[in-house]
């Protein structure tokens, strides 16, 4: 054998041991594989460490493997691993919003460690929206040159962060941006929730040609987001003039003026120009998501002025779209109710097939405009658990308030799909709910799973993740023929915790228990501890002003325990009641709970009609918080109508 043929074979038989030193262990059987992971899930809040390195040695297989993924991703954090534990997590190929976290993991591990060569190279690996974040962690590194070069791009990329971090070498770093740079930097301000400041500093530049052009076109949106549509019309072309973009820009800006005055009669004239300019707009060189708002907007202020030609056009080309935007229901319905005073009785029915689930508002006011009316409004009234439109028509006719009919049988829990099951087992809760959530976003669950879930979420603190599970099962729930789901299912649809307390509470302010159960429940599914991003505490939701006011008027105090669900409930059905005395209807009064008393109040004065003033109101949540109470109410009158006469 020659010499160069035995050094071949010798750098082939190389290769071969290196090969088998770094392909690492081989698959596990799929026993082997479930025993590992079982032993993993269990150990996983007692000793993460070991659990991750078992995570890591059952690798990839066909069941568990996102909760896998999850659960490991959390260990690591968990025990502050180093970098290499993070390269062969991610080797693992993790879903994208786990591979992004566990990269930014692992840039930091590199920088806390000094290396920050490799650190800034995995930021080029993460996804572009995504490399603002490691520049932060590379800010706060220990190396003046890394953190500067951090900050030249956070400037850009995220001035709200670097604003914070250090204001004066934001302030420096900023005055030297180009004029791309300092839209890109406006965008960022806008993109967190910063539109005001970026409003102000595109204000004090000026430019030319076509990078004054799109500088005036950031600054308009800058000023709609901060609430300023007179300073967005000022830095755009006037009349005719301008670009399709710019008439877009126009249109929005005078929806929301008109917005803004309404429901002063002096908001026609904006909702009117709003219309013209979304025409320039579709008639100019539009197309794509531009050309689906400017008809959006159209509809919108057409159905606003009476141009029902032009909003019901509008609408055909939308619907065409396939398109479903979050105001499509309020935007429809109020161009159907605009149809049926106006007698266009085809139209509305048009309007209707394309919006199941205002079928029966549209209905309703066809009825109301029609000369023979009852045969339809008797029909809308034949309801089992009236919506609001069953109420109303029976309120027109002077029907009866009917009783609820039997519900039907309870339906038994399930058992738990298998991969749940273990989860459950190990005594994961937690990410057995959330396996149990990627099932059910792959198929539909069936009835008894549904409740099992359900039962599971509940108990676990998961309120509103249980309601999810019981309209997956029983489509009917939230319906008028909610009465045909069993009862089992109905009641943990509509729980009533703290009855007796709902039962003194609205007894002091003058109300129906069911009323107040009907917010409860809207408001925080019965959760004592909820808060809202605005500051509302408990399970009425109340402000702490609230609260302080109806306190100091019933002897308790400055200082409510808002968490408190009997002083919770208390306070909020004061308020409440102080709202159905003022207003002298319910409809107003639940509007004014959610969107305050000064707005209602200038709603009211135009529209003092309950039917009329529900339709109109101009903000499509407080609509809907109004509709969905009045049927939750409804409901807990009829599903709860023994317990309720026993209280009386």
């Amino acid at each position: 054998m020659s010499l160069d043929h035995r050094r071949r074979l010798n750098v082939l038989a190389a290769a071969i041991v290196a090969a088998a030193c770094t392909q690492g262990p081989q698959p596990h059987s799929l026993p082997e594989r479930d025993r590992i992971l079982d032993q993993a899930f269990s150990l996983a809040d007692t000793d993460p460490a070991r659990a991750a390195a078992l995570f890591a040695d059952a690798g990839p297989g066909t069941t568990l493997e996102s909760s896998r993924m999850a659960v490991w991703a959390a260990c690591l954090e968990r025990t502050a691993t180093g970098p290499d534990a993070w390269r062969r997590y991610l080797d693992d190929r993790p879903p994208e919003t786990l591979a992004v976290q566990a990269r930014l993991s692992l840039i930091r591990t590199l920088i806390d460690g000094g290396s920050f060569k490799t650190a800034i190279l995995e930021r080029s690996r993460l996804p572009s929206t995504h490399q603002a974040e490691a520049d932060v962690l590379l800010f706060a590194a220990a190396d003046p040159t890394v953190s500067l070069d951090a900050a030249h791009r956070l400037v850009v990329s995220s001035p709200s962060f670097l604003s914070t971090a250090d204001r004066e070498l934001d302030r420096r770093l900023a005055s030297k941006l180009s004029p791309e740079q300092q839209l890109d930097r406006a965008r960022a301000w806008r993109r967190a929730g910063r539109a005001s400041r970026a409003a102000s500093e595109l204000r004090g530049s000026m430019w030319s040609g076509d990078l004054e052009t799109r500088r005036r076109r950031e600054l308009a949106r800058a000023e709609l987001e901060s609430g300023s549509p007179l300073r967005a019309l000022k830095a755009l072309p006037s009349g005719r003039n301008g670009e399709a973009e710019d008439h877009l820009l126009r249109a929005r800006a005078f929806r929301n003026r008109g917005w803004h005055r309404f429901p002063d009669r002096g908001e026609r004239r904006f909702f009117q120009d709003c219309a013209s300019a979304a025409e320039l707009s579709i008639t100019g060189d539009t197309d794509g998501d531009a050309l689906v708002e400017a008809h959006l907007l159209r509809l919108e202020c057409a159905t606003q002025t009476g141009r029902l030609e032009a909003a019901l056009e509008s609408w055909r080309v939308l619907e065409t779209e396939a398109w479903r935007d979050a105001r499509r229901e309020w935007l429809g319905r109020r161009l159907g109710l605009a149809l049926a005073r106006a007698g266009e009785i085809l139209a509305v029915r048009e309007l209707a097939r394309s919006l199941p689930t205002q079928e029966r508002c549209l209905r309703y006011w066809l009825a109301v405009a029609s000369a023979d009316s009852s045969d339809e409004l008797a029909t809308l009234a034949d309801a089992s658990i009236a919506d609001l439109y069953a109420l109303w028509a029976r309120q027109a006719l002077a029907l009866p308030t009917p009783q609820v009919s039997s519900l039907a049988l309870a339906v038994p829990a399930g058992a738990p799909p298998v991969s749940v099951e273990r989860l459950l087992t190990a005594g994961t809760t937690s990410e057995a709910l959330r396996q149990w959530g990627r099932i059910r976003r792959s198929r539909p669950p069936t009835p008894a799973e549904a409740v099992s879930a359900a039962q599971h979420a509940a108990n676990h603190g998961w309120s509103t993740d249980s309601i999810r599970w019981l309209r997956a099962g029983f489509p009917e729930l939230g319906t008028i023929g909610m009465n045909e789901a069993p009862e089992n299912v109905v009641r943990s649809y509509l729980p009533l915790p703290f009855k007796e307390e709902i039962e003194a509470a609205a007894n002091e302010a003058g109300l129906d228990p069911w009323l107040i159960a009907g917010v409860a429940r809207q408001e925080s599914g019965f959760v004592p501890h909820a808060q809202s991003p605005k500051g509302a505490i408990g399970i009425l939701q109340l402000l702490p002003s609230t609260g302080r006011l109806h306190a100091r008027a019933l002897g308790l105090g400055s200082h409510p325990d808002l968490r408190d669900p009997a002083v919770n409930l208390r306070l909020g059905a004061r308020e409440l009641g102080f709202l159905v005395r003022r207003f002298g209807a319910v409809e107003p009064a639940l509007a004014a709970y959610n969107g305050g008393l000064t707005r209602v109040r200038g709603w009211w004065k135009r529209w003092p009609d309950r039917q009329r003033f529900t339709e109109e109101i101009p903000v499509p949540e407080t609509y809907n918080y109004v509709r969905r109470v009045v049927f939750l109410a409804e409901a807990y009158r009829l599903v709860y109508e023994d317990d309720w006469r026993r209280a009386r």
